[in-house]
């Protein structure tokens, strides 16, 4: 089944745009600058609520990148699709400088040729659960941050259409990604009301005070 829909995905459901999109979505090497940017912007020109969202948000992916997402991968050891079968389509857009030239190349389209060694970083899909991680405390602190759980399932679906990781992989990690971001935030929201809502009233709670 695994196969059969990676197949689908990968193989049977593409188009020359779709390429270019999908390896422009998953490429945080494009995303990256402006991302940290918005979010020192955030830091310096927003307010209680904002900062104590960013905050959220750097443990949230601190704790599900580098502790859960990274000692799955070193545990499960899951090859990635590419790295095992024959015939994986594997888009990426164009190693060139600079970097923003990728946005207006067609992307790079390679067919998999497996070998005798893989790296074994398939599972989880880090991208995947930071990105529903990250849907998740949005939601929790503004009532649109849910419209970035289509982004984060684009962002899930695009690392299966460019052959990085299995259908079973994304499924799984969102899971992860969400499930772990509510366990976070109940007990961040916990330290908040014991701690910090004395000294800041304005902001009585994370999870259970949100705005628009």
């Amino acid at each position: 089944m695994d196969e059969q829909l990676l197949f689908l995905i990968n193989r049977s459901w593409t188009h020359p745009v779709l390429d270019w999109f999908m390896a422009l979505v998953t490429s945080w090497g494009i995303w990256m600058v402006p991302t940290i940017s918005f979010g020192v912007l955030m830091m310096v020109m927003g307010g209680l609520r904002e900062r104590a969202m960013l905050v959220c948000l750097g443990l949230v992916i601190g704790v599900g990148d580098g502790l859960v997402g990274a000692g799955l991968k070193n545990a499960v050891k899951r090859p990635r699709p590419y790295e095992v079968m024959a015939g994986v389509r594997m888009v990426n857009l164009q190693n060139v400088k600079p970097e923003i030239l990728q946005v207006v190349m067609p992307p790079k389209v390679r067919f998999s040729r497996p070998g005798k060694s893989h790296g074994g970083r398939s599972f989880p899909s880090s991208h995947t659960l930071n990105n529903f991680a990250v849907a998740t405390v949005l939601a929790l602190f503004y009532r649109r941050g849910v419209w970035w759980f289509p982004m984060a399932g684009l962002i899930g679906w695009s690392r299966i259409y460019t052959g990085s990781h299995w259908p079973s992989d994304v499924l799984i990690s969102t899971m992860l990604g969400c499930g772990l971001a509510l366990i976070l935030m109940a007990l961040l929201d916990w330290l908040w009301r014991k701690f910090g809502a004395t000294r800041w009233p304005a902001l009585p709670s994370l999870i259970f005070f949100r705005t628009p």
